[in-house]
């Protein structure tokens, strides 16, 4: 199955407006979806990488988005990925 990661952090408006974009979508693009919280311990890697720039978004492990996650292409990335399964009916 297709996996979305999503790197984010406490109080951060921008990764609250992508996040709600990433899960309407989830609702008929059914994915996994794993939350990193670059200030949690253990993540130091990803806190140095997007400190300035959450949310990201990588797609099965390669960044898609920065800051924003537009949803037509979210749908358009999700139905080319290689684990796409095709369309599913809405919850």
């Amino acid at each position: 199955m297709t996996r979305i990661t999503f790197f984010t952090k406490p109080d951060c408006t921008l990764c609250d407006s992508a996040l709600f974009v990433i899960e309407k979508v989830r609702r008929s693009s059914p994915f996994e979806l794993e939350r990193v919280d670059i200030s949690a311990p253990g993540q130091e890697k990803w806190f140095d990488a997007y400190k300035h720039d959450i949310p990201v978004v990588h797609l099965d492990g390669k960044e898609i988005f920065r800051h924003h996650v537009d949803e037509h292409k979210l749908r358009d990335r999700l139905k080319n990925a290689p684990g796409a399964t095709g369309p599913h009916p809405t919850d």
